[in-house]
């Protein structure tokens, strides 16, 4: 990072003290943001141990009982639940969670499939991605700002009906605009995010730009739909952006690499005897919340690791193809997502986190191959979904903490700007259309100024969700005619 620190600059795809967002753990279980849990009951009111120790949930059982990785798919939330309390239920190592009651936002009707079980798909282009040669302006100004890096005319990919066309790496994304699933967003960001990395990205997973905010915007909504189990399988982070995921009362699961995403043992250990060590740890409860959390969090994690091993097509250390994003691709963990959507888990939200877009120099060759990887992995989770029957369930967003300077730098690169751009598809997507603009007449200080506020794309995603919104979102936002019905 070179830029200073400065405040302004279809086919169909369908207690204790808080812990600031850009300090939670970064794998596993993403604890509430607030670890003060209740308390546990007295010795006497926990439900004695059975007299036959129940079995505990390995792999091999997981596995067992769903008929094997093709039967996974079948096996509902509700199966997956009952075997991990079967582990620790007489333990009375189940923590009681609180449901947030929020106003409900009134919301049209008209989208596809029921409301619970639509899914969110939010894929984060981390570093800070070049909008202007992603989402390509017409305007002349473009080229003659870039005189290395413009996208020539004859490559870009058309978008029917705008000004504007794609990179050619993004070529495999022209149907689902054709198709009239995909609209961009030009211009997009939020005021007083800033050009540093850390904050930018603080503000654009809390959602709350100039304030501090303990939470996600994600796991606001998530606290405020919560209803029975504290599910953390039904938010699911891989690779990055699981702090949009961070609630006051729900449980999320980051997992940074799927194929490494294991209990890892020393070779020739008794696998099973180690979960069960684990599992066994797992109660009774203790009084301290901070054990009591940990204690919380470990069938949690046996199961997660069970459910991952199902769709990562391993259940050994293999990693995949080496690369910047340890080993994984977009195209890579999107295939993981598509596993976690076709076993009907419960899952409700999915980012995936790739980075490598903050390309101060040499940026042309790197920044086509990151967006070829986005376009290809898209292309084919989308292909996926629609063979699998999920493809009207499915509402993909990207985002990325902030655009680029219009001139590129004397290291054929571009540095840290303002606005930036976004790309929503979905069945209900009111596509063929490019929302905002980049207004490069009036530029901020040699920036793309924000004239779309993101928190607009958010809230058409959180609507097509079933809401609330508004009140997640911290007032009315303009949905800008994102969504069709």
């Amino acid at each position: 990072m070179t830029d200073n620190d400065t405040s302004d600059p279809r086919p169909r795809p369908t207690s204790p003290p808080k812990t600031p967002l850009s300090d939670m753990p970064l794998d596993g279980p993403l604890p509430p943001s607030r670890p003060d849990m209740p308390p546990a009951p007295p010795a006497s009111a926990q439900t004695p141990p059975s007299s036959t120790p129940k079995s505990p949930l390995s792999r091999r059982k997981f596995i067992g009982a769903a008929g094997g990785v093709a039967g996974a798919a079948i096996l509902g939330g509700g199966a997956l639940a009952a075997l991990v309390r079967e582990s620790v239920e007489t333990s009375g190592a189940l923590v009681p969670t609180t449901t947030v009651a929020l106003p409900t936002t009134t919301l049209a009707s008209g989208f596809g499939g029921p409301a619970n079980q639509r899914i969110l798909v939010v894929l984060e282009m981390a570093g800070g991605n070049d909008a202007l040669n992603t989402l390509v302006s017409s305007d002349g100004r473009y080229r003659s700002s870039r005189p290395q890096l413009a996208i020539a005319e004859n490559e870009l990919v058309t978008l029917a009906g705008t000004d504007f066309g794609l990179h050619p790496s993004l070529a495999p994304l022209a149907p689902y605009w054709d198709a009239g699933t995909m609209a961009a967003i030009a211009g997009s960001g939020m005021d007083d995010q800033s050009r540093s990395h850390f904050k930018a990205m603080d503000t654009w997973w809390s959602g709350v730009p100039g304030a501090s905010s303990q939470t996600g915007w994600l796991g606001r909504w998530l606290d405020a739909t919560l209803e029975g189990e504290n599910d953390p399988l039904r938010a699911i982070a891989f690779g990055g952006g699981s702090r949009a995921l961070v609630g006051k009362d729900t449980l999320a699961t980051v997992v940074r690499s799927p194929a490494n995403f294991t209990l890892r043992t020393m070779d020739g250990s008794d696998n099973d005897a180690l979960v069960a060590a684990f599992l066994a740890t797992a109660g009774p409860l203790s009084a301290s919340n901070e054990l009591a959390a940990a204690q919380y969090a470990i069938p949690s994690t046996i199961s997660a690791v069970d459910i991952l091993a199902s769709v990562s097509g391993s259940d050994d250390n293999d990693a995949l193809p080496a690369g910047p994003n340890n080993g994984n691709t977009a195209a890579s963990l999107l295939q993981t997502a598509a596993g976690i959507i076709d076993l009907g888990i419960g899952t409700r939200v999915i980012t995936v986190g790739i980075s490598g877009f903050d390309t101060h120099a040499n940026q042309a060759d790197p920044h086509a191959n990151l967006l070829a990887d986005i376009g290809n992995g898209l292309a084919a989770f989308f292909e996926r979904l629609e063979a699998d029957g999920h493809g009207d369930n499915v509402m993909v967003m990207t985002t990325s903490e902030f655009g680029r300077r219009v001139v590129e730098n004397g290291s054929g690169g571009t540095d840290h700007g303002s606005g930036g751009c976004q790309f929503l598809f979905g069945p209900d997507v009111s596509g063929g259309q490019v929302v905002g603009d980049y207004d490069l007449d009036n530029l901020r200080q040699g920036d793309i100024p924000i004239v779309v506020d993101t928190r607009s794309v958010y809230a058409a995603a959180l609507d097509w969700m079933g809401g609330p919104t508004d009140e997640i979102l911290g007032g009315a936002h303009d949905r800008l005619g994102l969504l069709s019905a």
